[in-house]
């Protein structure tokens, strides 16, 4: 498991001890994941800083390929991921930038 994996399965459980504990709701989550979705100029953006950040040892092959993975091919790939996933590659990008 590498970091962003272990990001995701952390947040996943957080997000879903949250709802368990009654700290938020799906409605909550439901509109933070509509709020993560990105443009395509954000997409792009991530997909350039995220190769940047592999190339200068900054993440690992691995951690580049699951964030690639995790953007897929078009923005909507994205946009149609988990709230988990896309709050962590949110903060993973902020963190590149």
């Amino acid at each position: 498991m590498n970091r962003v994996t272990a990001a995701y399965k952390k947040m996943e459980d957080q997000i879903q001890q949250r709802l368990a504990d009654g700290v938020t709701t799906e409605q909550a989550v439901a509109e933070t994941s509509e709020n993560l979705n990105m443009s395509i100029g954000e997409y792009c953006r991530f997909q350039e800083a995220k190769s940047h950040a592999v190339a200068s040892g900054k993440l690992s092959t691995d951690e580049g390929m699951t964030i690639y993975n995790s953007l897929g091919e078009s923005v909507e790939t994205f946009n149609g991921q988990p709230v988990h996933v896309k709050a962590v590659l949110t903060k993973i990008f902020m963190e590149l930038l």
